[in-house]
This record gives structure tokens, sequence and C-alpha cells, in this order.
């Protein structure tokens, strides 16, 4: 018996990668923003890895303020904090929630 699973992210859009990872990685998954629409991502005992598959948008931390579109990654280290803002076609992205050995939330 094979501990196999396969899992069409456009379906259910999250998955909980525990189920068949023993690693640091916590959750992955396709999460979309309508137009305008905003999120705030913080790095609290995780980090985040993003990667844009559809639209644009920006992403803004403290005075940084970058340009989104498809084929970008992002990456919030442990303690960052992140605002993400979709522009006029709205933006779909590859989102992975990563453990950090010996840290816990803040």
């Amino acid at each position: 018996m094979t501990s196999t699973v396969i899992t069409a992210l456009r379906r259910g859009r999250a998955v909980d990668p525990g189920r068949v990872l023993t690693g640091p990685l916590r959750g992955v998954g396709l999460s979309w923003l309508e137009p305008q629409q905003s999120v705030e991502l913080t790095a609290d005992g995780v980090e985040h890895t993003l990667y844009v598959t559809a639209g644009a948008g920006r992403a803004s931390t403290g005075e940084t303020d970058v340009p989104l579109t498809e084929g970008t990654a992002v990456t919030l280290p442990l303690g960052g904090e992140l605002v993400l803002t979709a522009g006029e076609p709205g933006l779909e992205y590859f989102h992975a929630v990563l453990a950090v050995p010996g840290e816990g939330p803040r």
C-alpha cells in the first residue's frame, strides 16, 4: 500500500501536507484575491513563500512596495509582515507555509 496522495489544488484551494509529509511544510494552496482586495501575511513562527500564477498586484512591507505579475515569487522570512493587494485583473498565487524549527508563534 502506498501513502501517495494526489490533490487538485484548484478544487480545494488549500491542502494540509502534514497528512503525508513530516518536514516543515505546514500548508499549501492556491489563493485568489478579487480586484483591489488585500490580505496581510505575518511570519509569526512560520515563513511564507508565494508564487503569482495569474493576474497582477502589489506586495508592500514597510517602505517597500513592489509590483507582482505572473511568474513573480515572494518569500516572507520569519518575523516579517507583508500586505498583498490585487490589481484590476485580480491576483492568484500559490502559497506555501513553512514551519521554522525551534520557533513557536510569537
